[in-house]
């Protein structure tokens, strides 16, 4: 009796804690559609020469000419299709992270036949199969092209660059998964921070908030 009660407690944590993972990567993964939105609002707020716009600002800074003004606007244009850029590479290099886990979630959360479960697993191993490389490629060249965006731009608040940090390091430790070139006494503590929808969460949260600041 007792075992079953505990077996049945189990298979509903896990159920919850896999529509937990569906839930923030959805969120973040719109999060991440929409970031272009503001970026492209803010710019052309920049060619209608709106000056009272308070964002990123080029290193090079604006000036009370208006030649001058226009080139700081020109290079603010830049500056946020970078960013966009970024954020566009990263939602696509994850497409297969949220693939992966709406289809492990379907399994878990639905009563299916085990013909259609067999079918929706074989499913998500072929997408993983095809889709996986541009995880790999994807997310190194978003965070070269984010550095880049850090390099052309400042901004009043340091917690952009805490989650470019944080984005870095989880390039790092993909790298290191993916090579295996970690102990293996370790791979399972750096797959569990790389993989953490914490970890995820926190680096979205801080370009969120740094950006609206």
């Amino acid at each position: 009796m007792n075992r079953s009660i505990k077996s049945g407690i189990s298979i509903s944590m896990k159920k919850s804690n896999q529509f937990t993972n569906i839930f923030i990567m959805l969120f973040y993964m719109s999060f991440f559609g929409f970031l272009a939105y503001p970026s492209s609002v803010f710019a052309d707020g920049f060619n209608k020469g709106n000056r009272d716009f308070k964002g990123h600002e080029s290193r090079e800074g604006y000036f009370s000419g208006e030649n001058n003004f226009q080139e700081g606007a020109e290079g603010e244009k830049g500056n946020e299709a970078t960013g966009v850029i970024a954020a566009f590479l990263l939602v696509l290099a994850n497409l297969t992270v949220l693939l992966s886990l709406i289809l492990k979630g379907i399994n878990s959360l639905f009563s299916l036949s085990t013909e259609t479960k067999t079918s929706i697993s074989a499913l998500n191993r072929a997408q993983k199969k095809y889709l996986r490389r541009f995880h790999y490629i994807l997310n190194p060249i978003a965070i070269c092209i984010a550095i880049v965006h850090f390099y052309l731009s400042s901004c009043s608040s340091v917690l952009p660059d805490l989650a470019l940090i944080l984005f870095l390091s989880l390039g790092i430790l993909g790298l290191i998964l993916k090579f295996q070139l970690s102990p293996k006494s370790t791979h399972k503590v750096i797959y569990g921070v790389h993989c953490s929808s914490i970890t995820f969460s926190g680096m979205v949260l801080l370009l969120a908030i740094g950006h609206m600041i």
